[in-house]
């Protein structure tokens, strides 16, 4: 489990999420197979070691060393997965603001694209104006009831 859960980590560090997931999936069989185990071991926990009956004392000693390894080994393996579920966590999050900014970055783009779809072509169009040519044409007689002179070119 260790083992698994070092090789755990050097594919979140590289990223390879198809093996990752495989080796997932092989360490939760695994798992299972420790559970097992474990509830087979369930009716022992509760007894005291100095009570058991030993062959002999030696056995006993081997046994409470195992017992002290699995636990150390146990910690590290705790450790292991608290590990990998922050690397995991961390790399999420940076794939998700790498895809934040490329959605962004083609909503921008699209944007931009549609502006320059809609803008008529022609150096003098001005978007939202009423292009009215000037006459040339002025007012006679400015102080009796305002008439238009439409043949002077003043």
């Amino acid at each position: 489990m260790r083992d698994l859960g070092q090789k755990q980590a050097d594919l979140i560090a590289t990223g390879d999420m198809g093996s990752l997931l495989r080796m997932i999936a092989a360490k939760n069989q695994l798992i299972a197979a420790l559970q097992s185990i474990e509830l087979a071991l369930a009716p022992y926990h509760e007894q005291d070691p100095d009570q058991r009956q030993w062959a002999t004392a030696e056995s006993r000693a081997s046994c409470a060393r195992q017992a002290e390894s699995c636990q150390q080994l146990l910690g590290e393996v705790m450790e292991l997965e608290r590990q990998n579920e922050q690397n995991m966590i961390e790399r999420r999050d940076h794939v998700a603001g790498q895809l934040q900014a490329a959605q962004a970055a083609g909503a921008t783009r699209g944007a931009y694209q549609a502006h320059q779809l809609s803008k008529p072509q022609g150096p003098h169009h001005i978007p939202n104006s009423i292009v009215v040519p000037l006459p040339s044409a002025s007012f006679s007689n400015p102080g009796q009831g305002q008439q238009l002179d439409l043949q002077s070119d003043a």
